[in-house]
């Protein structure tokens, strides 16, 4: 049998559950997500909707039951209520995207504005245009655990090894540093990259538990994420860039809607009331990184984690996965039931449950609720995607949307993706997307 696993950490795992369905992310979604296409503020007006691109980042933009929470869910809410005064036809619409996607996706016109944490950099300028900076003055520093010493000087940083996401605007300040290295002698620093879509906030976890030696956050993640700083060591005396840029980017030659996000963000932007309110409503407290982070992480779940290990390894499943899509369906509630009649923390259909390939009684019951659930997500891998021509993350994917949507949907939607020149083999940025319009 497959062993069905390779979800890297929990919290990815908990995003891609939320976002199987654009009901559960809380984000109003275009019915024209799929429709791609340009222009100014005069051609955004006539059609009702100016679309603004996002990626999680925990603290600016993520979903906490199920509504979008941050500060750059807060600023795009006062954008869109700053535009609904002078037109209250016209609104904005949040459409997620995967961080590598957000320049291309802005330019192919699937959306109008990007905002999520970019960096001014000069090789983005090539590909776009930003807004007046909404955070100015921020540094690049080194992350590390505690156990290295203070790095205060450029030659400490000599042979170092550092994590970082692959188009991170981090890469191109370590190879500034490299050739500072290099022109005196000295070992350049070895650059780790990693996958685009992991989180800053996931890097600093990774230190914590020593799965990786460094990394480089933004100054200003760090003072929202202050609460961290016992678990690591910030070096603060040495920056990988000084007095950075945050902004919002835009195609270039929209000289409109340029003007009209700059307009807002003079009044919102980072030292203003509007800014500032915004900001201290996540600085001044730790708790909404505990809800939104740690979901799980209480008495409820230590008392359920042995099932979730027995079950995963009876049927070879990742039991973090089943933790995940059981605080997704239900919360964690046994006691609830859907108004299609799923019941149970795993939602199970007590029809499906008595069916040849779960056979599981009495579904009203803990144990034989996750067992049942466990057994289905196992039977709709092997049954319907364990095909050789997708990947095994694709496999896992493919199988929570099925347990979640039925598997004769995604059959379904995987077959309009490959007529639309999707490819059907894969789950996000191609039948994923279909999603939007099959809903």
């Amino acid at each position: 049998m497959t062993n069905f696993n390779g979800a890297s950490c929990l919290s990815k795992t908990l995003i891609f559950l939320s976002i199987i369905s654009k009901s559960a992310f809380g984000l109003e979604v275009p019915d024209n997500a799929l429709e791609s296409y340009v222009g100014d503020f005069s051609a955004l007006r006539e059609k009702g909707v100016v679309r603004v691109l996002v990626s999680g980042d925990m603290g600016f933009y993520h979903i906490e039951n199920g509504k979008p929470k941050g500060i750059l869910a807060e600023q795009i809410y006062y954008f869109d209520q700053e535009l609904k005064l002078r037109d209250p036809l016209l609104r904005v619409k949040v459409i997620p995207v995967e961080r590598s996607e957000l320049l291309s996706a802005l330019n192919q016109g699937r959306g109008d504005i990007a905002v999520a944490n970019l960096t001014v950099t000069k090789e983005r300028e090539q590909l776009v245009d930003f807004s007046i900076p909404i955070r100015s003055d921020i540094d690049e520093l080194l992350v590390t655990n505690h156990s290295t010493p203070l790095i205060t000087d450029i030659t400490q940083l000599q042979g170092k090894e550092v994590w970082l996401k692959q188009n991170s605007s981090y890469i191109s300040s370590v190879h500034t540093v490299n050739k500072q290295l290099e022109q005196n002698g000295m070992v350049p620093i070895y650059i780790h990259l990693l996958n685009n879509n992991i989180q800053d906030l996931e890097l600093l976890d990774l230190i914590k538990r020593g799965k990786i030696t460094a990394t480089i956050v933004d100054s200003h993640k760090l003072e929202l994420w202050g609460n961290l700083e016992q678990d690591i060591r910030i070096h603060k005396d040495l920056a990988f860039r000084h007095n950075a840029d945050i902004a919002w980017a835009i195609r270039k030659n929209n000289p409109q809607l340029k003007a009209k996000i700059d307009q807002y963000l003079q009044d919102s932007k980072q030292g203003t009331l509007l800014g500032n309110v915004i900001d201290n409503r996540y600085l001044e407290s730790t708790s909404w990184m505990n809800r939104a982070s740690n979901p799980m992480q209480n008495e409820k779940r230590d008392k359920l984690e042995k099932l979730f290990m027995v079950y995963g390894e009876k049927f070879e499943i990742d039991w973090f996965i089943l933790l995940a899509m059981a605080f997704q369906e239900s919360g964690l509630d046994n006691s609830k039931i859907s108004h299609r009649g799923a019941v149970g923390i795993m939602q199970v259909m007590p029809k499906t449950a008595k069916d040849w390939y779960v056979d599981i009684d009495n579904v009203y019951d803990l144990e034989n609720n996750i067992h049942a659930g466990s057994k289905y997500l196992r039977f709709i891998y092997d049954r319907y995607f364990d095909l050789p021509e997708i990947l095994d993350i694709d496999k896992i994917h493919f199988s929570l949307a099925a347990y979640n949507a039925g598997p004769a949907k995604i059959r379904r939607m995987r077959v309009l993706a490959a007529k639309q020149g999707f490819d059907p083999n894969k789950w996000f940025n191609h039948v994923e997307v279909l999603g939007f319009k099959y809903e």
